[in-house]
């Protein structure tokens, strides 16, 4: 796996790399790569008119279900929730 690999590199144990890596970035290192994909998602909502599935596939998913889980485990909300969120802040703003 490429965390065993990355803390190999850095010569720490896998445990240590896990707590520093968590330190620096406010995630496990198995999270931030999901959430670094869906914050780009979030941007492409907000900013095109793309279907969910154009976005998905674009920051690497090719599981709807599962993108849409992540998605909702991270914002709260599912994708067309999002960009209908988004479209009312505008509305409002």
């Amino acid at each position: 796996m490429a965390i065993e690999y990355l803390s190999s590199l850095f010569a720490v144990g896998r445990q240590n790399f896990d707590r520093r890596f968590i330190k620096a970035t406010g995630n496990t290192p198995v999270d931030y790569p999901q959430r670094v994909k869906i914050e780009s998602a979030k941007k492409a909502r907000e900013s095109t008119r793309k279907a969910v599935n154009e976005g998905m596939y674009e920051v690497g998913y090719s599981d709807v279900k599962a993108f849409r889980e992540v998605f909702r485990k991270i914002t709260d909300m599912s994708p067309i929730d999002y960009k209908t969120k988004d479209n009312k802040d505008a509305v409002v703003s």
